[in-house]
């Protein structure tokens, strides 16, 4: 395995446990209290969805499938 994919796939298995505690943290209730949130967790879950799929698309890419200039040439764009 090439080191790229190894990377790859480590930063494929972080954002995925971080959207699904991000979500699972955005989705609790909140308490009544005065202390303030630090961290906006729908935001997390956003960030770190997308920081996957650009991981997943990046994994194919070096696994051969081109998701390029090529695929929009054959949509005539």
């Amino acid at each position: 395995m090439d080191l790229d994919l190894i990377i790859t796939c480590a930063v494929i298995a972080l954002a995925l446990g971080m959207t699904v505690f991000a979500g699972w943290k955005s989705g609790r209730p909140h308490k009544d209290s005065h202390k303030t949130q630090w961290i906006s967790w729908p935001l997390v879950t956003v960030l770190s969805a997308a920081i996957l799929v650009f991981a997943i698309i990046h994994g194919m890419n070096l696994m051969g499938m081109h998701t390029g200039q090529r695929t929009l040439n054959r949509l005539g764009l």
